[in-house]
């Protein structure tokens, strides 16, 4: 055990050296409605049909099977999301997460002359119109290790259309939860974790730089029978980028969130996701489940995104 610890903190170290920045932003849209009515926090939350994507562990905990269909548009309708997730098995569970991510009516410009230099008499015009698909497939499988440790992994796999280039991703992630007593819960998700690979038609390829996701949760019941789930998470990210804390070659993201349940039937939920609100609802009536989440626009004025599911579970 300590050996392939040891192995896993080199290939942490040295893998940036050779990776490339924003490589895994295929695999960073999350699918899901109730996860993201909580500001994006969802690695210790067992309730949702997505929790294969989120920490692949939760299955080992999840008591139902289930299915689930959801349609997104973020950023006022920029970019559309639809998924389809499936949890399935007894008393091993695995799950099946299918996202598909399009940008459609992109507008392609070349000179009137492309032989000429641009000016008022040589104006760009519209040759062709394309759009960006991307089809990610996943997969998640958990055991029990201990009596409060469980560990999963999901494989993913993925098909990328991007203006006219085209080309496939493959990888896995990582996850683990702890039971640290009856109402508090460690989740820990290392994406990428072995080097995910994106091979383009022309040849090149690029190495996914793997992330570390931390959430910490405490379940409680203020007032009697009404249950209430509060998470914290972390988003620690191997590269320099954009982000709410950022020293040297790591920056990290922060989510927070809540899910207050009423009655048995009914889920409010509400979070923060880095820079902005999030909001949600969930309805249930015997089997058949209805879920909407709506995030607010961010700083960087791209806009609000909404999200709305439909689920049946036996």
């Amino acid at each position: 055990m300590k050996i392939q610890v040891l192995v896993i903190c080199l290939l942490l170290i040295t893998i940036p050296l050779t990776a490339t920045k924003y490589a895994g932003e295929i695999f960073a849209v999350s699918p899901g409605v109730l996860s993201t009515a909580m500001g994006s926090t969802g690695l210790t939350y067992v309730g949702s049909l997505s929790a294969g994507w989120w920490n692949p562990a939760l299955l080992a905990l999840n008591p139902e099977s289930g299915i689930e269909l959801m349609r997104c548009e973020h950023f006022e309708g920029l970019m559309a999301q639809n998924q389809l997730s499936l949890i399935i098995g007894s008393k091993t569970k695995t799950s099946l997460t299918f996202n598909h991510l399009a940008i459609d009516k992109i507008k392609l410009t070349k000179l009137e002359n492309p032989d000429d230099s641009l000016s008022n008499e040589n104006r760009p015009v519209v040759w062709k119109t394309i759009s960006n698909q991307d089809f990610i497939l996943y997969a998640g499988l958990a055991r029990q290790l201990k009596k409060t440790l469980y560990l999963g992994i999901s494989p993913k796999l993925a098909y990328r259309s991007l203006a006219e280039n085209s080309g496939y991703a493959f990888g896995a992630d990582l996850g683990m939860l702890w039971q640290i007593n009856k109402q508090a819960n460690l989740g820990v998700n290392l994406r990428d974790f072995f080097s995910t690979q994106v091979l383009w038609e022309g040849g090149e390829n690029e190495t996914v730089i793997p992330n570390l996701d931390l959430e910490l949760s405490y379940d409680f019941s203020p007032i009697k029978n009404i249950p209430v789930h509060l998470a914290v998470r972390s988003e620690i990210l191997l590269e320099n980028r954009e982000a709410t804390l950022e020293t040297g070659d790591l920056s990290a993201d922060f989510h927070a969130g809540i899910a207050v349940q009423p009655i048995s039937n009914l889920c409010l939920l509400a979070g923060y996701d880095i820079d902005c609100f999030t909001a949600g609802i969930g309805v249930s009536y015997k089997r058949l489940g209805l879920n909407y989440a709506f995030r607010n626009g961010s700083e960087d004025d791209l806009g609000y995104s909404q999200r709305i599911s439909v689920s049946y579970q036996w």
